[in-house]
């Protein structure tokens, strides 16, 4: 009788011991998974700088400004780009070299410039 008493003492505690680890192993899995899937998006705001010069080129795709330290910077032109001339809405057509030009624009990959805004000074 003792002898199965201790057996079964040895089979609780064994079965509460592999229970435990069970379970903690899958809280742990649980827990992981869980905080992948919850982990917060940050979604970066694209970085803008602010341009003031002369256009020295343009062409359908980039507008080149050269600025009053005389550095040169060209900036891509996309279909989002929003251009104004005189207050008004303008095309890349209305842009010639040498008007005056304020630029707002997103910087990319490799600080690459895409503008966002040109105004026609």
């Amino acid at each position: 009788m003792q002898r199965i008493r201790k057996t079964f003492r040895l089979g609780v505690g064994l079965i509460s011991i592999l229970s435990f680890v069970a379970l903690t192993a899958l809280g742990q899995i649980t827990t992981t998974a869980w905080s992948h899937s919850q982990e917060p998006t940050t979604s970066k705001k694209p970085q803008t700088v602010t341009i003031n010069g002369k256009v020295s080129a343009i062409n359908e795709t980039s507008l080149t400004v050269v600025d009053d330290q005389k550095a040169s910077q060209t900036i891509a032109i996309d279909s989002k780009t929003k251009i104004s001339k005189a207050g008004k809405a303008a095309t890349i057509a209305d842009i010639k070299p040498d008007d005056a030009v304020v630029v707002v624009a997103t910087k990319g990959d490799g600080d690459a410039l895409t503008a966002v805004t040109i105004k026609v000074t």
